[in-house]
């Protein structure tokens, strides 16, 4: 039985309350009636006698106005508003009378919500109250079904979740003692449920719907009065309430539908279900790829709304027909921090252990509805137990909602750097380590981090950078744009900073220029702006490949709240970093890493004093040089005279006109100086002069001035943001990252090697197997799940009819796929990026991807505490390994092993990666590129040499695709080419090395 109580005693009504309530019913019949009536005496509006002609109308605009225009404009105006506000009283009552929400009309929100305010403040105030009801709190049997035995359920029409509220634990009177029973009646009057107030929602409203009478809108006011709200507001007499605002109901109050009773796994005690209104033109898809990042998940909507009754009637049966103003629910997120209840139940005893998570089992009974409850006798508690369970993510199949979880804010420092310049860095590692393969031997392996040294720590903390537009898009937007001013035949414009958001990019140039180059749109006299997403996806022009870099000094200072703030140096001139003197040289240090490793700053020349020789040692010396202090001044003095007599002979002013026109080239890239000495007798450089400084020595120029408080600002331009700022420690890293990844010298003509010593080379540089499984699962028959990492990443064999996995369930996998085995707080740091996360979290992730997978090939944790993936589960690296080692341990009969090896390659290992996805990756990404190299020159030297080229074609151009810089294989494969005699085919491959080189060494010659 359910105990209903009687409701709370209703607040006595003052003489305040009714001199509101006729005051405001006052307003209505002045505002409505009283006006038009006072209208129609001072201010009556006066109907022509005909129709107007053109004559009278050109004779009304050109006679002189004698004052009577500005007495009809107000009259207008005045009756106007009169009808605007009763046709928002009129559909006000109309809605009230009717139980619906109002609707909205467009431009008459002013006059809604003010007719809304008296049109509830009358009906409220003056209603008449229902007859109080006795105040002894006393169960009576059989009573209907309480929103108290509802589990979470939300408010139909809201589209805020409601506090979540766990299903009812009650006792029959009998079960309680006399010692506690007035303790347990006076809790369990005190449990009220709680709603969520949707726009429209009013006391009397919500009184009619979950109270059956309007006029006990008094009890939920009672309940509520004075409760702080989530927006810092409370509930007064004024009975004002607003969206959002989570609200007690009386104990009896009834109409709460469950979000999803048609499913055992649909409830989940612990988290708030989030909701969206179906407008016209939804679909399942479009609501999926919205709200959970992949369309494809829209069957997982489907199974959570299956059935359940939706407001006006009706349930979704068909996933092609939903409705306007239906409220689907929405997978809830597993890391979703769920609130605490009002009031946590009465505690139960049950014989639950720890093996009750779902870490640790793999199903859980469900506990019967109360209505299945087996009674015992009157001496026994009545419990409806529900045992532990995972997040609703866990229970209903729901994916992770990666898309928001995953992406790391791009307005944030990554090593002390912004996103941009920690991506210029690794984007500089990975041509570096390209340039290596290039001239690697076999077997070898290109240096790298050490695993868990700081310099690997930082490598990682880079490649978990992410931006709104990576380097080249950038770099293509403005070469676009100086494409596009010079077919327009306009200089390019003036811009001295930039701020790239998420949504857009905006050119902030240093004097007017309100007609700004398509497409980018004037935000003001001096803003030029572009949506991001435009800039991405405009395609380079390739119709104009003389075009200068138009602004190759651009570089990366800091960011607000919501952007990265760059700067043009050449802009500045000279740009003196000034304010607190131990984060000055850390902004300092920033700057010139950026620019010294950065692909956005078109490879200008440094140059600097020996404050930066380690950075110098492990660059180019074309990018960065050091010389004495004492040189800087008088080196960027011979400079300057020198552009100083090119511009003059050309007849431009600066280099910006000069590369505007496209005239005098060698004064289109900058060099830019790096001088901390008060006493160098510099001459700034001045703006667009061919120089740059940076100095933390005062000086003439721009300043960037940064705050104790961390914050920095530029000059006046009114943008404070955070700096970048990169510790002397941070730049240590960074420069032996650069050292280790240093191309290295040319091969030394040893590429044709005995075959065989080749083969015991490559052999012993073949990681050992990391999983005993590993190698037996290569050649099994019918696994049931299949990774591939040697190419785009795919998960291949799952279960028939299993959802969809979502990108960190993919990332666990292949982890486990590649490393063998993994700790909890091993995954906690790959998965998560270094973040804190509980346990249930991580167990949440687990639990829901051995759902999808099976535990057959997710088992649960081992003894030794490690998580693997079950031995029917295969991999194509695993498989790799296991077959070049056979075939190397062959020799010349094992060619056979090593073709069925190449065939798993499918593209660059795990190629296609986002951003900072699969950030751990490197070292493997690596060692499989090596290994799938060496791999396909030991089988095309074979093969050629016993006269079979096509097949050493093949091989050779299969380990092309894991490695397009292996100088080896290219011999390999233009050897092969020729063998056959296809010249052609010698000559495109020539070309295609020589290209591809030249884009990683702008040194190279082929």
């Amino acid at each position: 039985m359910n105990p209903t109580y009687a409701p709370t005693r209703r607040r006595v009504r003052t003489a305040q309350d009714i001199t509101r309530g006729l005051g405001a019913a006052a307003a209505l019949v002045a505002f409505v009636v009283g006006l038009p009536l006072v209208l129609a005496v001072v201010a009556p509006l006066s109907w022509p006698q005909s129709g107007p002609t053109w004559e009278s109308i050109r004779t009304a605009l050109t006679r002189p106005d004698d004052g009577s225009l500005l007495l009809h404009v107000i009259v207008i105006i005045a009756w106007l508003a009169w009808a605007a506000f009763s046709a928002s009283v009129i559909v006000e009552i109309v809605a009230s009378l009717r139980h619906v929400r109002a609707p909205s009309i467009p431009l008459l929100g002013w006059f809604q919500r003010g007719a809304a305010l008296l049109v509830t403040t009358t009906g409220l105030v003056l209603s008449t109250a229902a007859p109080s009801l006795a105040t002894v709190v006393t169960p009576v049997a059989e009573a209907p079904v309480s929103a108290a035995d509802v589990a979470p359920s939300t408010m139909t029409g809201s589209s805020e979740p409601m506090t979540a509220m766990p299903a009812a634990v009650t006792r029959s009177p009998a079960a309680m003692t006399a010692s506690e029973g007035a303790g347990a009646a006076h809790e369990e009057a005190d449990r009220h449920p709680v709603i969520t107030a949707a726009r429209g929602d009013t006391l009397w409203s919500l009184a009619e719907r979950h109270l059956g009478s309007g006029h006990r809108y008094s009890e939920i006011r009672d309940l509520n009065l004075g409760l702080p709200q989530s927006d810092g507001g409370v509930l007064t007499d004024a009975h004002w309430i607003y969206p959002g605002w989570q609200l007690q109901l009386p104990a009896d109050a009834t109409n709460l539908p469950a979000l999803a009773a048609t499913s055992e796994a649909r409830r989940d005690l612990g988290a708030t279900p989030r909701v969206h209104e179906v407008v016209a033109g939804d679909t399942l898809w479009d609501i999926a790829a919205a709200r959970l990042g992949d369309g494809a998940r829209y069957p997982e909507i489907l199974d959570l709304n299956t059935g359940v009754a939706q407001h006006g009637g009706g349930s979704l049966t068909d996933p092609d027909l939903i409705r306007p103003g239906w409220r689907l629910a929405l997978p809830v997120p597993a890391d979703v921090v769920s609130p605490a209840p009002l009031e946590s139940p009465p505690t139960v005893p049950a014989q639950t252990t720890l093996a009750d998570s779902p870490e640790t089992a793999t199903s859980q009974a469900p506990a019967p509805p109360p209505s299945a409850q087996q009674h015992d006798g009157a001496s026994k508690p009545e419990f409806g137990v529900q045992a532990p369970a995972p997040s609703a993510a866990d229970v209903d199949g729901g994916v992770e909602d990666d898309a928001a979880e995953e992406a790391e804010p791009a307005t944030r420092l990554f090593l002390g750097l912004t996103g941009l310049a920690a991506l210029g860095v690794i984007g500089e590692l990975a041509r570096r380590r390209h340039l290596q393969h290039r001239t690697r031997r076999t077997g070898e392996r290109i240096p790298l981090p050490p695993p868990g040294s700081p310099t690997e720590a930082a490598e990682r903390t880079l490649r978990t950078a992410t931006t709104p537009l990576s380097i080249p898009q950038l770099k293509t937007s403005l070469l676009n744009l100086a494409s596009r001013a010079y077919a327009a035949e306009r200089d390019l414009p003036r811009i001295g900073t930039l701020v790239l958001s998420d949504e857009t990019l905006e050119l902030h140039l240093v004097n007017d220029d309100g007609d700004p180059v398509p497409p980018f749109e004037a935000m003001g006299p001096r803003v030029w702006s572009m949506p991001t997403a435009a800039l991405a996806a405009d395609e380079p022009i390739e119709d104009d490949p003389d075009r200068p870099e138009p602004y190759p000094a651009l570089v990366t200072v800091g960011h607000t709240d919501s952007a990265t703030v760059f700067v043009n140096l050449e802009a500045a001139g000279t740009l003196v970093i000034a304010g607190d003197p131990t984060a000055a040289p850390d902004v300092l240090r920033a700057l010139v890493t950026e620019l010294a490793t950065s692909d956005l700053a078109g490879r200008i020349g440094f140059v600097a004093g020996p404050q930066f020789a380690g950075l110098a040692a492990a660059c180019d010396p074309a990018r960065l040089q050091c010389v004495d202090p004492g040189d800087l001044a008088s080196q960027h003095a011979s400079r300057s005279a020198a552009i100083v007599g090119v511009l003059g002979a050309i007849g431009v002013d600066d280099t910006l006109e000069a590369r505007s026109d496209r005239a005098g080239g060698d004064t289109w890239l900058p060099v830019a100086y790096v001088d901390g000495a008060e006493d160098a007798e510099w001459t700034p450089p001045a703006a667009w002069s061919g120089s740059v400084l940076l100095t933390t020595a005062e000086r003439s120029g721009w300043t960037l001035t940064v705050a104790s408080d961390g914050t920095a600002s530029l000059d006046d331009d009114g943008i404070h943001f955070v700096p970048s700022r990169l510790t002397d420690a941070d730049l240590g890293r960074i420069v032996d990252l650069l050292a280790a990844a240093a191309p290295r010298p040319e091969a030394d003509g040893t590429a044709n090697a005995v075959i065989s010593d080749e083969m015991a080379e490559a052999l012993a540089a073949i990681p050992a197997s990391r999983d005993v499984h590993a190698e037996s699962s290569s050649d099994a028959s019918g696994q049931t799940l299949q990774v591939n990492v040697l190419g785009p990443i795919e998960i291949l064999g799952l279960p028939e009819g299993a959802r969809p996995l979502g990108k960190r369930s993919i990332e666990l996998l292949v982890y486990l796929a590649i490393r063998g085995k993994a700790t909890g707080p091993e995954l906690d740091e790959v998965l998560w990026r270094g973040r804190r996360v509980d346990n249930q979290t991580r167990n949440s992730l687990l639990y829901r991807t051995r759902q999808r997978v099976g535990i057959e090939n997710l088992p649960p944790v081992d003894a030794d505490s490690s998580y693997r993936l079950g031995h029917g589960v295969a991999c194509d690296w695993a498989s790799f390994q296991h077959l070049v080692r056979r075939g190397y341990a062959e020799g010349p009969e094992g060619r056979d092993k090593l073709q069925a090896a190449l065939e798993f390659v499918r593209d660059r290992p795990l190629c296609g990666l986002a951003g900072a996805d699969y950030a751990w990756a490197e070292s493997d990404i690596q060692d499989m590129s090596s290994a799938i190299v060496d791999a396909a020159h030991v089988l095309a030297a074979s093969l050629h040499a016993d006269g079979d080229h096509r097949g050493a074609l093949s091989a050779a151009t299969r380990g092309l695709l894991a490695e397009p810089c292996s100088e080896r294989l290219y011999d390999d494969a233009i050897r092969a080419a020729r063998g056959r005699g296809d010249g052609d085919e010698a000559e495109r491959l020539t070309s295609r090395l020589r290209a591809t080189l030249e884009s990683l060494d702008p040194e190279y010659v082929g």
